[in-house]
């Protein structure tokens, strides 16, 4: 085989978005032109792709793109040889990723004309080449379309289109054990374009061939294709079906019945005027005899096709595009039809750009975080003289189970009876539940009182109210708190019923400050939390408030800051204020002090640290260490100090850098400040007042993580 060397280029990409957090859309670019074609969820908090990219310098190439779970950290590696390089399949292995697709890696026939040939290549984890499998039995050309891998026998099947001479082309399959070809097969009992599109394992280690047969989309004519193919190639079964006249196959999947599932795109049955596919369903049981076909968007002008389903439950839930009515631009779509008929159940449609929009490929997300991420590439219209162009972006979509880019927001309203004050109205104004839609949300609502909670929705009873009445039986303050639930999203909402009592809610706070990040302590009294009453903190340099209890809020000049916290219980209100001086913004973590602090420089490693931490000082020869004391401080996010202890003993006259070991076993993981600051001497008995005197100066703030 002949040895072709790649070169890997990591490329950190640009990016822009439009949507929540959680649920978004995004695209993310690095050359002229790229597209995204399969996802992979590797963790929580990492995604796999395998991409397409084109630029004007260079042909066509296949990247892999990793990137955390909202696609804000994307990094791309690409694989280059001369020529062009188009992927089409993606697996993962337990040394990381293999992907096929075709190249032409710039070898001519003696007419001077490239031929496409397959190829296969494996990576690892990071997307680093490992090898690269040159599939090419003869000067033909030829597609790599999919692929199934056996990790006990280090075996791959991978299958595709092959043109031997011109047409028509053959269904064409490969069998790779342990980095040897073991067979290739040539399926040519079909006329004009034959492939398979899909390979599904069978229990005796074959597989099932999902593809198309006598495909001839100039007279609009093809059928789809089923076959079970035993580990020495040979095909035990086959059959194929007709939905339009023209059938052309992309993905299928075997279903939990053992039946089947095709999809795709067909025209009309009587494709009178009308050359165009649609995106299309094919279910078969398990003899793969059609249990139902179905055809969607026939009110569109066509263009349209299904490139991936999956089963959910009774149910399917599937990508794709179709063009608009009026057949300017195509729209992605995600959709969940019902698995008995395949009649819809809902349809999410995205229209990103001002172009095209397209869905290639998804993946549910696992739990807790459920959803789905869908990618594909959304179309650009750029002008480069003279030509207007159209140019792709990856396309970047994360959804929650009803394929929504929202999450619920509960909120109510409480009114008293004046004739009965016992009697209190609840009137719901939740937004993005939808309790009575196909996998919608329900509500969930507690009086406070122990009396049962009201619940309608999804698997209770239908939402036919919005104002519920509710009495209480005893004087007291209660906490009315909405649930509203969709898929895996909570949002929640507490108001309080002050029946009878005066809350006298007392707002009070402290605070520290560590370089600009200022850590605040709740000290308000009778807040009644979880009866309903809530914080609002308004930081007085112009930013939004915040509802936390005990907040941290960055400042991000130097200066004095009115911080107001404002707490209130039913109608009753109480508010708290103080001035926050501000005068470290701007000093680094573990930098030098300012002239007379007494230490040159402070560091606080390792970061995370497991069981112990060392802090490094290098004392000043300006002024002997035996007039201060150096304090090491660790608070937690809520400002309780966690630990503290000198560092330098009154007494000491050494001027070397002086290191201490301290140990955080005993402290639970997570996120602390740390402060590193003199006392002694002159000393303010640690006010940090932002004098000029080494008493209470903070020498080094920061963040350290403990880990376990």
């Amino acid at each position: 085989m002949k040895i072709i060397l790649y070169f890997l280029l990591v490329v950190f990409c640009f990016q822009s978005s439009n949507a929540q957090i959680k649920y978004y859309e995004k695209e993310i670019g690095w050359t002229d032109a790229q597209s995204a074609h399969d996802i992979f969820i590797v963790s929580d908090s990492m995604m796999a792709m395998l991409c397409w990219g084109w630029s004007f310098a260079e042909s066509d190439k296949t990247y892999t793109l990793f990137t955390d779970i909202n696609a804000d950290q994307p990094v791309v590696k690409g694989y280059y040889s001369q020529g062009e390089r188009v992927p089409m399949d993606m697996i993962r292995t337990p040394f990381g990723y293999a992907f096929c697709g075709s190249t032409n890696n710039g070898m001519e026939d003696p007419f001077g004309q490239t031929y496409d040939y397959q190829y296969l290549m494996e990576v690892n984890h990071q997307g680093d080449s490992i090898r690269y499998y040159d599939l090419r039995e003869f000067l033909y050309q030829g597609f790599a379309m999919c692929m199934l891998y056996y990790p006990e026998t280090n075996t791959y099947y991978v299958g595709g289109e092959a043109f031997i001479s011109t047409m028509p082309t053959s269904m064409w399959l490969m069998k790779i054990t342990n980095g040897e070809i073991v067979w290739r097969r040539y399926y040519s009992d079909y006329a004009h374009r034959n492939a398979i599109r899909k390979l599904l394992p069978s229990p005796d280690g074959g597989m099932y061939a999902v593809g198309q047969v006598d495909v001839y989309p100039g007279f609009h004519f093809g059928n789809y294709f089923l076959a079970k193919i035993d580990t020495n190639g040979n095909m035990a079964w086959s059959k194929t079906y007709t939905v339009g006249f023209e059938d052309q196959c992309i993905d299928g999947l075997q279903t939990s019945d053992e039946g089947f599932l095709i999809a795709g795109g067909s025209n009309r049955p009587n494709p009178i005027n009308d050359n165009k596919l649609y995106p299309t369903l094919l279910r078969l049981d398990a003899n793969a005899d059609t249990l139902w076909s179905k055809i969607y968007f026939l009110e569109s002008l066509g263009g349209g096709y299904i490139a991936k389903a999956f089963e959910d439950a009774n149910n399917f839930v599937c990508i794709g595009g179709k063009r608009d009515a009026a057949g300017s631009y195509t729209k992605a779509f995600i959709m969940k039809v019902r698995g008995s008929d395949g009649e819809p159940l809902w349809v999410r449609f995205y229209d990103y750009g001002i172009s095209h929009d397209y869905f290639y490929n998804f993946t549910p997300v696992p739990q807790p975080l459920g959803g789905f991420v869908c990618v594909g590439r959304a179309d650009t219209l750029e002008l480069i003289p003279p030509i207007l162009w159209s140019l792709g972006r990856a396309y970047i979509v994360k959804t929650n189970c009803m394929g929504l880019l929202t999450v619920p927001k509960a909120q109510f309203t409480l009114s008293q009876n004046p004739d009965f004050p016992n009697n209190f109205i609840f009137t719901n104004q939740s937004q993005y539940t939808y309790p009575d839609s196909i996998d919608g949300g329900y509500y969930h609502l507690d009086w406070g009182d122990g009396s049962p909670p009201y619940l309608c929705g999804q698997g209770y009873s239908l939402c036919s109210e919005n104002t519920i009445p509710h009495t209480y039986q005893t004087e007291g303050i209660y906490g009315v708190t909405l649930q509203a639930i969709v898929c895996n999203d909570t949002s929640v909402a507490v108001q309080s019923v002050c029946l009878g009592v005066e809350p006298n809610p007392q707002a009070a706070f402290t605070y520290t400050d560590f370089g600009g990040m200022v850590q605040f302590t709740n000290l308000s009294q009778n807040s009644y939390l979880a009866q309903g009453g809530y914080f609002s903190w308004d930081f007085g340099d112009g930013s939004p408030p915040s509802s936390a209890e005990h907040p941290t809020h960055e400042y991000t000049e130097n200066g004095i800051y009115t911080a107001t916290l404002t707490l209130i219980v039913c109608q009753d209100t109480s508010v708290y204020t103080q001035e926050i001086a501000v005068q470290t913004v701007g000093i680094p973590e573990n930098s030098p002090p300012v002239e007379g602090s007494g230490v040159v420089g402070v560091v606080v490693y390792p970061n995370p640290a497991q069981n112990t931490l060392q802090i490094t000082l290098a004392p000043s020869l300006s002024r002997p260490l035996s007039e201060v004391e150096t304090v090491f401080s660790l608070y937690t996010p809520a400002g309780q100090l966690a630990l503290q202890t000198p560092l330098v003993s009154t007494g000491s006259t050494t001027a070397s850098t002086a290191t201490h070991t301290l140990s955080v076993a005993h402290l639970p993981a997570g996120i602390y400040f740390y402060m590193v600051s003199v006392v002694g001497g002159d000393s303010d008995n640690g006010n940090n007042n932002g004098d000029n005197n080494n008493g209470g100066k903070v020498l080094a703030r920061g963040k350290v993580a403990v880990v376990r």
